[in-house]
């Protein structure tokens, strides 16, 4: 009897040793197939490994890492949460949960994932960049600029991701930060060399940082690759506008944005802008007009229509649209300037002092000079 009793206990545990072997070679040869960048054949083996191991937590993770890859967010959550019930510290499951919550819009759980995954590996670089992601996502760009310098000085490898970079330059130029908006930009540049956006935000920060040249360099490069993109021809102009002040080479630039795409507000306001900077006030009407109407809140657009009615003496229309600037933005200086010259057209000193009281109560640099101006009404 005693020997019958162990010969079946041994039989059961060949068994089980069998199945786990088993397992292991199934897992084994998922991981080999992963390796050589074949996820859908891997997710396939690491299945027969969890059929025989349901608790495989190696498994299951792998599983979900190759759905991500595949861009299956949703069978990559499945996989990764049943890997988490046995691998709860491990910190790179967590990264790849959040990775596919992320993916599907679910960024509070993202978030949750992410921040867990920080918890157990502080340094866990790829965590820091994916949660400047959903910064850079949510417009929040302080945010999302610090979690990158964050990935940067916790990773250990090169960066080769053109649109990380990209990403950190266009923020830093809507930080006003264009010096380092250059460089990271450049880095862009490197990693991938027709990549049109990079080549727009550069020549974005090279005209704000008035290196006319510069900027029109990297505007003929975008133009190059899609010479149907409208927005290199308009930072052409922009250049010829107000850098160089030629306004007869940015009206020729802005015609060619318009032959593109006619009605372009940018194009039209900057028509208007330049007719108004040379004395053709009532030409620039129309064009600002458009550009109001393509875009009800484009503040400058406003500012420049109302200048444009003063110059032509249209002076209630010129009010409107001024109002309509200062409702927009109620610290617009130039909007208040020339609504004072309006009211001073008018006799009106009364309302010219609220202007300049206006003005007062953000320092503006016109108090001066349109004090002097109602004074003398």
């Amino acid at each position: 009897m005693f020997q019958k009793h162990f010969l079946a206990a041994m039989a059961l545990l060949i068994s089980i040793c069998g199945i786990s072997q088993d397992a292991t070679s199934f897992y084994n040869e998922g991981l080999k197939l992963k390796e050589a960048k074949k996820p859908a054949e891997a997710i396939e083996k690491f299945k027969k490994a969890i059929a025989l191991k349901p608790n495989y937590s190696e498994a299951h993770y792998e599983s979900g890492w190759c759905y991500n890859d595949l861009k299956d967010y949703m069978n990559a959550i499945i996989s990764l949460r049943k890997a988490r019930i046995g691998w709860s510290n491990i910190p790179k499951v967590h990264f790849e949960l959040g990775y596919a919550f992320q993916k599907t819009d679910r960024i509070d759980s993202a978030l949750e994932c992410y921040q867990r995954c920080l918890q157990l590996k502080p340094d866990y670089s790829l965590a820091f960049k994916q949660l400047g992601y959903i910064q850079y996502d949510k417009e929040k760009y302080e945010a999302a600029l610090d979690y990158f310098s964050k990935y940067e000085a916790n990773t250990k490898v090169d960066i080769t991701d053109y649109l990380y970079w990209y990403r950190k330059g266009f923020m830093q130029n809507a930080q006003k930060n264009y010096t380092d908006a250059i460089l990271a930009l450049n880095k862009s540049l490197e990693r991938k060399k027709d990549y049109i956006n990079t080549y727009l935000e550069l020549g974005y920060a090279a005209t704000r940082l008035k290196q006319a040249d510069e900027a029109i360099g990297y505007f003929q490069k975008a133009k190059a690759i899609d010479p149907k993109n409208h927005v290199s021809y308009n930072g052409i102009a922009e250049v010829y506008r107000d850098i160089k002040k030629d306004y007869a080479e940015a009206l020729n630039w802005y015609q060619k944005t318009l032959d593109i795409k006619v009605d372009e507000r940018k194009a039209c306001y900057g028509i208007g802008y330049c007719y108004n900077s040379t004395g053709k006030f009532s030409d620039a009407i129309p064009y600002l007009k458009t550009a109001v109407s393509q875009e009800p809140t484009y503040t400058a657009a406003f500012v420049e229509l109302g200048y444009s009615y003063y110059r032509t003496q249209q002076y209630a229309d010129a009010l409107e649209n001024l109002n309509k600037a200062m409702e927009l933005n109620p610290n617009n200086e130039n909007a208040r300037y020339y609504a004072v010259l309006v009211y001073e057209k008018q006799r009106n000193k009364t309302m010219a002092q609220k202007m300049v009281d206006a003005l007062k109560k953000i320092s503006s640099k016109y108090v001066a000079e349109l004090q002097k101006r109602v004074d003398a009404m």
